[in-house]
């Protein structure tokens, strides 16, 4: 008897335990619907893609909405969206960790002993660690689109074509393409700059045009090819790539925005970003596009100090060097490309309230976040085409969703 209603007593208990932890769950993730549908509500975006990777156990992948506001074709989890300046971390940041441990770069060499074209200008002193933490002093964009037409509004020489030739080979939208001399315009330009306060924390994606370059020179193979090689390839990433619009079918990649300026064309398939475009849509600056599923496992990798599944793909003193605070002591609150959190006031925490001290990441002009918490052993991926149809919608940042976000995710 005694035994009996100790096995009704403990099945009793087991079972309440259960519903508790289902129902806590349940409830996790409908404040995450909450959060992410009130954003399409109110058109912070149409559509958005959810992944969260806490304690090796919880793994939450939902999609939300559609690619547009005509709520025709709904999000699904195999979708591109435009990753922006997530890109400087999962492909330009990730690029110059590899080259630092196989060649041996030392933070504080100056740039211009890899890279001659800067050796005469006002960059020559610059140093690794600087361009990489935004200390540089470099400015912070150039915007290579308004430079490209005549008063008239046809395309200058040596610009862009609406039709293909030998010398307009490189195509960077449905019916633009850029003459095959053009990036190394970029790169002169760049060169060029002003340079001021060098030591004071300014953003700057300049820097991050170079790194293809340097990639390079210093180990013969071409950027996208390097990063397949030593990142996407060993982790299987089978969606995440420049240039989608020469893989995929359109109806799987998530629209941008309508450029009404530039391209004079709904951009989809190609990269948003107008610099990286000029480019050739391959950058370090901007060009990446993915699906969370193959942003996952390179995050994983982070967290887990360079391993993935039995495979190192970096060492664990790069990934601690480069996602801790570049200069400790300063204002600045950058790693060595990740950005970091920053308690300006219990009011305006970056990203959250809730970020550790240790925790690092990246968020993107169209919509993007990707943060990682060694700390809470998680990270949250958040992919929307906020730009739709216009980059004037900034709905994402009046209604802080990808704080709302992160706060929920790491305080459960």
């Amino acid at each position: 008897m005694k035994k009996t209603l100790f096995i009704i007593v403990l099945f009793t208990f087991l079972s309440s335990t259960i519903i508790f932890a289902q129902d806590k769950e349940r409830a996790f993730t409908s404040a995450i619907d909450s959060i992410v549908n009130y954003g399409i509500q109110n058109k912070a975006y149409p559509g958005a893609q959810v992944y969260l990777f806490k304690k090796g156990h919880l793994d939450y992948h939902q999609t939300y909405g559609y690619h547009t506001y005509d709520s025709l074709v709904p999000v699904k989890k195999s979708d591109l969206y435009d990753l922006a300046s997530v890109t400087k971390v999962l492909a330009a940041t990730l690029a110059f960790m590899k080259l630092y441990e196989t060649y041996k770069l030392n933070l504080d060499a100056k740039i211009s002993d890899y890279l001659p074209a800067l050796k005469r200008g006002n960059k020559k002193n610059t140093t690794f660690r600087e361009v990489l933490s935004h200390s540089a002093g470099w400015l912070p964009y150039l915007a290579h689109q308004n430079t490209v037409r005549k008063n008239n509004g046809a395309f200058k020489a040596r610009t862009l074509r609406h039709s293909a030739s030998k010398r307009y080979a490189i195509q960077i939208s449905d019916s633009l393409f850029v003459h095959h001399n053009y990036r190394k315009k970029i790169i002169r330009r760049i060169k060029k700059t002003k340079v001021s306060d060098p030591g004071t924390y300014l953003y700057s994606g300049l820097w991050f045009f170079l790194i293809p370059q340097l990639t390079e020179q210093l180990s013969g193979l071409s950027f996208e090819h390097f990063l397949a090689t030593h990142f996407y390839q060993p982790l299987q990433l089978e969606r995440l790539t420049f240039l989608p619009a020469t893989i995929f079918p359109k109806g799987e990649i998530v629209p941008t925005e309508y450029d009404a300026f530039f391209r004079k064309q709904l951009v989809q398939g190609w990269v948003h970003d107008e610099a990286a475009a000029l480019m050739g849509g391959i950058s370090g600056n901007a060009g990446l596009f993915a699906n969370a599923t193959s942003i996952a496992p390179l995050l994983e990798m982070l967290l887990n100090n360079g391993n993935y599944k039995g495979k190192k793909i970096l060492d664990p003193q790069t990934i601690a060097l480069f996602t801790q605070k570049a200069y400790p002591e300063s204002q600045n609150r950058r790693g060595l490309g990740f950005d970091k959190p920053e308690l300006k006031s219990e009011e305006e925490p970056y990203p959250s309230l809730l970020a550790s001290p240790a925790s690092f990441g990246h968020t993107g002009f169209t919509g993007t976040l990707i943060w990682i918490d060694p700390e809470q052993e998680s990270f949250l991926i958040f992919l929307s085409n906020r730009v739709y149809p216009s980059r004037d919608q900034r709905g994402l940042y009046q209604l802080n969703i990808r704080s709302k976000l992160l706060d929920h995710v790491l305080a459960y």
